[in-house]
């Protein structure tokens, strides 16, 4: 059963954590002296009610997003990028045959929202399917004739073994309990397959210099802050071993771009008005968000080194 609310030491090292600076909701930060993962004592909560239409749709930016749908376009280019680098990472790795494989690769999108990646990786030629925790992205998803289901990652039952790939964009720092779902999503795959995630860095540059401001502290939507020695860590925990971790690069509308500024600048959202040619998708990045691409193996398998473009971090 994953925990409803806060954890008192550390999920990933076991330490007791220390106070940093106050969030915008006067919640301290804590952190992890060994692995430098951020939390906060967020509130039991259901996340089937949290995540609803207006999530998705929000006027007034309280919390989620302004309009969803307006970053569809970015979050196609996104997705063709990272199946880029997922395709490199399965072509790179150990050569030894997975009896039963199958020629056409098969994908699982944890936390797939309306399904902008999954109709990409269909589209390039994979077996895609996902979960959302969300009834309204799930509805939407389906609607696209995808095979989503409408179901916690706690409570689903992914067949072992099955997957090439098992991704989870911007979710890990939605999670209630990280460890439990990266066990499942690693134990979903083939051996070699890969466990693609993107998440905030808590120890870039840009989150330093914001402090409480930063604009990946979404509260309370976020829970967990990752730092890239927190990942490397809860990866290995589940049995993968990072091959390629990279500064994402987003492709967002210039409205969104500019009402991230205002909340790492003003300390909250508001919506932007802008003339025409607020609606082109622009290449953006703090250089504060990490994709990272491991690769599921077993305790005692050797890897060969990391890829040479990988940041040292």
């Amino acid at each position: 059963m994953s925990p409803s609310a806060a954890p008192r030491r550390c999920p990933i090292c076991d330490s007791e954590p220390r106070r940093s600076f106050r969030l915008s909701n006067a919640a301290p930060l804590l952190r992890c002296p060994r692995c430098a993962l951020g939390w906060w004592p967020w509130p039991a909560f259901e996340p089937k009610l949290f995540y609803d239409h207006q999530y998705f749709q929000s006027a007034n930016l309280e919390r989620g997003y302004g309009d969803y749908a307006s970053l569809e376009p970015g979050l196609r280019h996104m997705a063709r990028s990272r199946l880029r680098r997922i395709a490199r990472v399965l072509e790179a790795r150990p050569g030894d045959t997975v009896p039963g494989t199958v020629s056409t690769p098969r994908v699982f999108d944890i936390g797939c929202g309306t399904g902008c990646f999954l109709e990409e990786a269909g589209r390039a030629g994979w077996e895609a399917g996902g979960c959302e925790v969300s009834a309204h992205a799930a509805d939407r998803a389906r609607a696209r004739g995808l095979a989503v289901t409408c179901t916690p990652i706690e409570q689903l039952d992914l067949p072992p073994n099955r997957y090439d790939c098992v991704a989870l964009w911007d979710v890990a720092e939605h999670l209630r309990d990280p460890l439990g779902a990266l066990a499942k999503a690693a134990g979903a795959l083939r051996p070699g397959g890969v466990l693609a995630l993107s998440t905030g860095d808590i120890t870039s540059l840009c989150a330093r210099l914001s402090g409480p401001r930063w604009h990946l502290f979404n509260l309370p939507e976020h829970l967990y802050f990752f730092s890239p020695g927190s990942l490397r860590k809860l990866l290995i925990r589940v049995g993968c071993r990072v091959r390629h971790m990279t500064r994402e690069v987003s492709w967002v509308p210039l409205a969104y771009v500019l009402e991230r500024l205002g909340k790492s600048v003003g300390g909250r959202e508001r919506p932007v008005r802008l003339p025409r040619g607020a609606n082109w998708v622009v290449p953006a990045t703090l250089f504060d968000v990490l994709g990272v691409y491991a690769t599921r193996g077993t305790p005692t398998r050797r890897y060969p080194p990391c890829s040479a473009t990988e940041p040292r971090l």
